[in-house]
């Protein structure tokens, strides 16, 4: 923003000594520069899903007359389609993994089942062994024994009693035959017989007992108690096996889908890599923002091998036969003076020679992000004029003027200590006297005067 001061009619030099006060022309102006910006331009912008490589490959002159469907901007592609290649296949890739996945989860189920109900077999199979042995083998193992012993004891005793009678009746004859000699030795060996044997079966009876039993009981209990841990592992273990693979699997599921869409994003990007024209126009580079164009570090990438940045407009469409009000922002110190319906004198570079002036259509509204004023000038062009979009105006607007005002060097004035403002009045004696006045709008470095001093008064103003 310029502040631009026309000359004031003064009876004396503006620099330091007497000066005589006449009344002249004071008025306040302000500048402002301001761009040609159409009222619904085509904004051009890139807002890509998951591509950020675009470097420009061909692009259009900036105010290149262009018709809908034309091509702006095109981007090398060769970078994008190895992505989408190596994308496409990896994608096919997890698709059969995900399938091998879940065939194996499915078997992976019915192996599950098997072992939980393998292990609770094993379990009731042992503890009915336990069970068994304890309730019926080993009772009947004991009554064997014993019925062994007796059994053996029986043969015996009636080994014994035969080797009795035989002896009572050879010993009534006088004469023993060599025949019955025989038969009493046979009987004598059968005899020995007959207590070897008993004294080996109480032998491996009481062997049974305190060792071959114990252990086959404590067999059987290791078995029933293995069992019964391994059934608890089991039914820890194998549920968190199953679930462990099922996280898995929706694992696989999730990376699929995120590669899906990953890969869908690309492909949508795809039609990113050139830029058509959405209507008929001028297409012009730079940013359109806040009403306000500008090129700037654009200038830089909008040529061929610059890489476009994303997520911001780089370029616009104005389209054809649209008006073109001139967009400023503005110090809002300037806003709170200009008001709508202002009038506005414009100055084209280039064309002096037009005499243009606007309206500003719309008052000062909130200010941006920039801090300033956003201010419109509604303009009627000559029809023999054609201004070009983004094109700039010098923009002058007069908020303040009065014919016969009295004005002095702002160096004139000096404030007292109670706030006043004073200047340095001389008298007819030649002498100077502080002189009171009430000072009015400022005009870069001349005060308007509203009262105090009277037409043909001097005042001094000091170096």
């Amino acid at each position: 923003m310029t502040i631009r001061l026309l000359p004031l009619v003064l009876t004396a030099p503006l620099f330091a000594g007497e000066i005589t006060i006449e009344r002249g022309p004071f008025r306040i102006e302000h500048q402002f520069t301001a761009s040609a910006i159409p009222t619904e331009p085509a904004l051009i912008s890139l807002k890509p899903e998951s591509w950020t490589d675009f470097t420009i490959e061909t692009i259009l002159d900036h105010g290149s007359e262009v018709a809908k469907g034309d091509v702006l901007i095109s981007f090398e592609r060769e970078a994008y389609d190895r992505q989408l290649e190596d994308l496409s296949r990896s994608f096919a890739q997890r698709q059969l993994a995900l399938a091998t996945a879940e065939l194996d989860f499915a078997k992976l189920k019915a192996e599950t089942d098997l072992k939980l109900e393998a292990a609770r077999r094993a379990k009731a199979q042992a503890d009915d062994d336990l069970n068994y042995y304890k309730e019926v083998a080993q009772p009947a193992e004991l009554a064997d024994l014993e019925h062994t012993v007796k059994k053996y004891q029986f043969r015996l005793d009636g080994e014994n009693e035969e080797l009795k009678q035989l002896k009572q009746m050879y010993e009534a004859d006088d004469l023993t035959e060599e025949t019955e000699e025989i038969i009493l030795k046979r009987q004598l060996s059968s005899v020995e017989d007959a207590k070897f044997d008993l004294a080996e079966t109480i032998r491996r009876n009481e062997r049974a007992k305190t060792s071959s039993m114990p252990r086959r009981l404590q067999a059987f209990e290791d078995a029933a108690t293995t069992a019964t841990i391994e059934l608890e592992k089991a039914e820890a273990n194998i549920p968190r096996s199953f679930k462990t693979a099922e996280l898995e699997l929706q694992g696989t599921r999730v990376a699929l889908e995120r590669e899906k869409l990953a890969l869908d994003r690309l492909k949508q990007d795809g039609a990113l890599l050139e830029i058509k024209a959405p209507i008929d126009g001028v297409f012009f580079h730079g940013s359109l923002e806040d009403g306000q164009w500008s090129l700037g570090e654009l200038a830089k990438v909008l040529v061929e091998t610059g890489k476009l940045p994303i997520n911001r407009v780089v370029a616009s469409i104005s389209p054809a036969g649209a008006a073109l009000p001139l967009c400023a922002r503005i110090d809002p110190n300037m806003g709170r003076v200009l008001s709508d319906e202002s009038t506005v004198s414009i100055s084209i570079p280039g064309r002096e020679d037009l005499k243009l002036t606007g309206k500003i259509s719309n008052p000062p509204g909130a200010l941006g992000i920039d801090g300033k004023d956003p201010v419109t000038v509604t303009v009627e062009w000559p029809e023999d004029f054609v201004l070009s979009p983004a094109a700039s105006a010098e923009c002058i607007a007069v908020v303040y003027e009065k014919e016969d005002a009295i004005s002095v060097p702002a160096k004139a004035l000096k404030v007292a200590a109670d706030g006043t403002w004073n200047v340095a009045l001389k008298m007819a004696e030649g002498e100077t006297q502080q002189r009171a006045v009430e000072r009015g709008r400022a005009s870069k470095d001349r005060i308007e005067i509203l009262g105090g001093l009277e037409v043909g008064q001097v005042i001094v103003v000091p170096d």
